[in-house]
């Protein structure tokens, strides 16, 4: 292992370390924030932290004596987002450490018509469970609908206090040690990095139907350890290296409880899944979810780098990897003690096909890479790179059956779908150049296998050029990418057949081609220039990148088309265009200046515009597929951002007085327009609300304009004087204005049809800051 010191420790230390004599230094600097913001919102301190008081921006001490260097840096110490590194190097024994603290403020102010009783468990007043089940099964069906619901929960909901906060705090430590003896070619490397992660974040999967979702905080107490140790060998023919690391991840919760708000009681039928309403009033009185498991991994790498001649690299790695997951207990069938098992038992004691998972992931990476000059205005590269992500955990068959949503027996076999795949990459081109011009050609091959999915493998054949002049006062560059990605024979049902141990319909669209799978072309170019004219006080920069992928729109096969009863007529010759992905393209162009007028000014400005369009089909189908065209919408979605920024940089008197600028402005405006044809059948199919509204009269295309619309202003000033040799006074100044526009984000409403919402605020802000800091250093 190389003997360096981190990035962050060399930034801090780099102008003592320098010198050559014994030395002593530190700098303290005090200060105190203020802030003020105008709503609750989270995205104010999304990742960072900023105290009202007293604060210490900086603490740092540094020395050197003989060959003993060390040095201690804490940034923010006071701070949430406080950060430390430390050193200590005897010329063949450094030590490294740091600390990094990572906030994240997901939303504040959330409601819930559930408490925390625990850490792990969100429950409803058992009295009141029982008075909402008790109205409800007092209500005729046909009335048990989401307008009924709604002022029902009403009361409940307003009453219940704004203070569910969704964050949590990522604590990151490093540790570093390495042996280097002196005139010794060996080097030994041991690192440890331990990071915790505490706090909450929205839970996803709390359902007890499709008409009952409820968002509830999922606790986060995470401990994630990482050990490597590594070693490397120098030699005149090249170097050698071997490693070997261990990861630990453990969660101090295993399941988290939740109570639904309709049922204080257990109970069960055939369509239970949609209760509450007009077809069931049943389901279970509470739900448990399963938190991430703990889980360790090892991996094991060797590889070297060998000089074959004066002009010749060859560099092989291979690394073997082995994920395991097997402490966890397996959940129960359900919660609901009044579904049985087909042999008549209750499920929520009935054997499970497993008690833990046994999860058994064996990977495998080999990479090589070839680099030759074989004359001086040539140069060839070649890469080939193979992963193995092996899935040998056991497939468990769940014979009788399962539980759907803790509401109902479904006695449909399944079987368990240990998903992996395989990776083949070879990459080569060559470069041609002499004096400022260069040119390069090249060709890249991906192919990917994978299991239980739709195609076994795909092919993508990427070929590129490029052309480099570097002048004295410009410099260009262009590039373009040219290629298309094939599959073998994809089956549209077989991803899904594998997680079913007999027959029966199709649940998803069989002329669906999955993006990731689908055949595409690519189209990618781009170019940069950068221009410094005369004698350099101004410099300018302009790029522009397109890059767009065309999904092949060729007639595919209805699969299983027969299955459904008059769907034939849909599908003449077999045929219909594939649904999914048509096209999506992403266009982004940059221009920067940066101006020197004089040794006490600098001046930079910089634009970015971005333009994303994606085009997308579906069909709308009810409890069985639909193959009739007719009922085909299409999804263009965009979003087009413009960015732009200026700062400047002062010196005001020069060795005493400096002033820094910054403002920055960036809009980025979404939509979705969704088009449907004047025959599209949704209420036959059970269509979703919006494609419903879409199909009124003269709402087509029906337009979602507030889609992901952000805007967001912040300028920034500063002020520093040297007050004296040793003491320095520093304030400054900032603003930001951030609003966003979403037709999900911006609403306030925390229960809507099959959802109980926690709404926490993550919305508009205004807000100042202000500081003032003295700052003392000494040596």
């Amino acid at each position: 292992m190389k003997r360096i010191l981190s990035a962050f420790a060399v930034l801090a230390f780099v102008m003592p370390a320098l010198a050559q004599e014994d030395y002593n230094f530190g700098e303290l600097s005090l200060g105190i924030l203020q802030k003020d913001f105008d709503t609750n919102s989270s995205k104010f301190l999304e990742y960072r932290d900023i105290p009202q008081g007293p604060v210490a921006p900086l603490v740092s001490l540094s020395g050197k004596k003989g060959d003993l260097r060390w040095g201690i840096r804490s940034r923010d110490v006071t701070q949430k987002d406080q950060r430390h590194a430390a050193f200590v190097d005897n010329g063949s024994v450094p030590f490294d450490a740091s600390y990094v603290g990572i906030p994240h403020n997901f939303g504040n102010g959330g409601k819930s018509i559930l408490s925390p009783t625990t850490d792990t468990s969100w429950r409803i007043a058992d009295s009141t469970q029982a008075y909402y089940q008790g109205i409800i099964d007092a209500t005729p069906g046909p009335a048990v609908n989401y307008t009924f619901l709604s002022n029902l929960v009403a009361p409940g909901l307003d009453a219940a206090p704004a203070n569910v906060d969704l964050k949590l705090l990522r604590g990151r430590t490093n540790l570093a040690f390495s042996l280097t003896p002196k005139d010794s070619d060996f080097d030994l490397g041991i690192s440890y990095g331990h990071e915790r992660r505490s706090g909450t974040r929205a839970a996803a999967g709390t359902a007890f139907g499709f008409g009952n979702v409820v968002e509830t905080p999922e606790p986060v107490r995470y401990i994630t350890q990482d050990l490597a140790i590594n070693a490397s060998y120098r030699g005149s023919w090249g170097v050698a290296r071997a490693a070997v690391l261990f990861n630990d991840f453990h969660n101090a919760f295993d399941t988290f409880s939740f109570d639904n708000p309709f049922r204080a009681t257990d109970g069960t039928d055939g369509r239970a899944y949609v209760a509450p309403g007009a077809a069931s009033k049943n389901g279970a009185a509470f739900g448990v979810m399963a938190l991430p498991p703990d889980n360790k991994a090892t991996m094991e790498t060797v590889g070297a780098t060998v000089k074959l001649g004066k002009k010749t690299r060859l560099t092989a790695d291979l690394t073997l990897g082995q994920l395991r997951q097997n402490q966890d207990p397996l959940l129960a069938w359900t919660t609901n003690t009044a579904i049985l098992t087909p042999d008549g038992r209750p499920a929520t004691t009935a054997p499970l096909p497993a008690t833990t998972l046994d999860g058994k992931i064996d990977t495998t990476a080999f990479n090589v890479f070839l680099n030759t000059r074989p004359t001086d205005l040539l140069t060839l590269n070649a890469r080939y790179r193979r992963y193995d992500h092996d899935n040998k955990t056991p497939r468990y068959e769940l014979r009788d059956g399962y539980v759907r949503f803790d509401a109902v027996w479904e006695e449909i076999p399944r079987i368990t779908v240990p998903y992996g795949y395989t990776s083949d990459l070879f990459d080569a081109y060559a470069t041609l150049g002499k004096g400022a011009f260069a040119v390069e050609a090249g060709y890249k091959y991906n192919r990917v296998a994978r299991t239980f999915r739709e195609a076994e493998h795909t092919s993508e054949n990427v070929f590129r050029v490029a052309a480099d002049y570097r002048g004295d006062w410009v410099v260009l560059r262009g590039l373009g990418e040219f290629g298309n990605r094939d599959h073998s024979d994809y089956h549209a049902v077989e991803a899904e057949e594998h997680s079913f141990l007999g027959g029966g319909l199709p649940a998803n669209q069989t002329v669906l081609r999955r993006f990731d799978q689908a055949n595409r072309d690519l189209t990618r170019v781009g170019g940069t220039i950068e221009v410094a004219p005369g004698s350099g006080k101004l410099m300018l920069m302009a790029s522009y990148l397109h890059t767009k992928f065309k999904y092949d729109q060729a007639p595919v096969a209805c699969e299983d088309v027969a299955l459904f009863p008059g769907e034939s007529a849909f599908c003449p010759g077999g045929q219909q265009r594939p649904l999914g992905l048509i096209d999506d393209s992403y266009d982004t162009f940059t221009v920067e200046a940066n101006l020197t007028p004089s040794a006490r000014a600098s001046l930079y400005a910089f634009y970015t515009w971005e333009d994303g369009d994606m085009l997308q089909n579906g069909r709308q189908s009810g409890g069985t597929l639909n193959f009739n065209p007719n009922d085909v919408w299409t999804a263009n979605i965009t979003h087009k951002g413009n960015s732009f920024g200026a700062g400047a940089d002062f010196t005001l008197k020069p060795e005493k007085c400096f002033l820094n600028l910054f403002g920055r402005y960036q809009k980025l405006n979404g939509n979705n327009d969704v088009s449907l044809l004047p025959s599209y059948s949704a209420s036959t199919y059970g269509g979703d609300p919006l494609l419903r509204q879409c199909t009124s009269p003269g709402t087509t295309p029906c337009s979602i304009g507030e889609f992901d619309d952000t805007e967001l202003t912040s300028v920034w000033g500063s002020l520093k004087y040297q007050i004296a040799k040793q003491w320095t006074a520093s304030a400054g100044v900032g603003y930001e204005d951030y609003s966003i526009r979403d037709s999900q984000t911006g609403s306030g409403v925390y229960y809507l049809p099959a959802s109980f919402f926690l709404q926490a605020d993550n919305r508009d802000y205004q807000a100042w800051v202000g500081y003032v800091r003295l700052s003392y250093s000494w040596q």
